[in-house]
């Protein structure tokens, strides 16, 4: 019919335009600047001089932008998926330290005995508790003040702690690296009702951004990151927090996920293959 062939020649017109408009290199696509009247609605459009490709997103370059994600997140598997131990001081990251050894003990000329544990953190026990032992995953209630001790300077006095911070009632989820390590591996063998002031090493403690405990007031988090940054420039210092633990309570809502002995390699890899298998098994069942 007359009114089919019109409408047929328009769409291929109209496909034919459209293609001609595709192939263009990015650089020809036209642009056009939109000016007013003023005193009504009419909007003109006048051409301009086009943006390189580089300036004019397309959708070329968003598609060429995710496959280069892809292909980087692809090769970086192996990696995410390797069974390597982490270290807070190397990768900045917040594992907590576990052990098996016991702490060395040493007796200070005061009396005081000091013990030292294998990743380098100290403490001395003031009064020891009587109640319970903290789980990780248990949500841990302590009182503290918070000190950094910079290191002695030949020719000036000997440094003295610098208080930025203290709470009454702190509220810690235990073990889910949140907390400066230091802290947790320090409150992981106290007891309920004991007192213990716990020497962080500066790669157990501030080692990334959001790890608390931080002070709440500005001029606290001011005062905390200048310490930090003469710890820096010294290369040396030590955070000092006296801790006094107040209660320990289980997490109805936890999961399981957290554990006091963490995976060995082997344990790793087979829940790994585990996991893998039933991969390939759902994508089998769907093909």
């Amino acid at each position: 019919l007359p009114g089919q062939a019109s409408h047929h020649s328009r769409q291929s017109s109209s496909a034919s335009s459209s293609r001609a408009l595709l192939s263009r290199p990015p650089t020809q696509f036209p642009l056009f600047a939109f000016s007013n009247d003023g005193d009504n609605n009419n909007y003109h459009a006048s051409p301009q001089t086009s943006k390189s490709s580089a300036e004019l997103p397309t959708r070329r370059n968003a598609l060429l932008h995710v496959l280069q994600t892809t292909l980087t997140l692809t090769s970086l598997s192996p990696i995410l998926l390797s069974a390597t131990p982490s270290h807070a001081d190397i990768e900045g990251v917040v594992p907590i330290p576990q052990s098996t050894a016991p702490p060395t003990s040493t007796s200070t000329p005061s009396g005081v005995t000091l013990f030292k544990t294998k990743s380098g953190l100290q403490y001395i026990d003031l009064v020891e508790g009587t109640g319970p032992s903290p789980q990780y995953g248990n949500f841990v209630t302590i009182s503290y003040k918070a000190y950094i001790k910079l290191p002695d300077v030949s020719g000036k006095p000997p440094s003295k702690l610098d208080e930025f911070d203290s709470d009454e009632g702190y509220l810690i989820k235990h073990g889910n690296g949140r907390t400066i390590p230091g802290l947790d591996e320090g409150l992981h063998t106290m007891r309920v009702g004991g007192i213990r002031r716990i020497i962080i090493p500066p790669k157990l403690g501030y080692v990334t951004s959001g790890l608390g405990p931080i002070p709440v007031g500005p001029y606290g988090r001011w005062k905390l990151n200048r310490l930090l940054d003469r710890m820096v420039e010294l290369k040396g210092g030590n955070v000092v927090m006296d801790v006094v633990m107040r209660g320990v309570a289980e997490d109805e809502a936890d999961q399981g996920y957290y554990e006091d002995e963490s995976l060995t390699p082997e344990e790793f890899n087979f829940l790994r293959g585990n996991i893998e298998g039933s991969q390939q098994r759902a994508r089998a069942a769907k093909q």
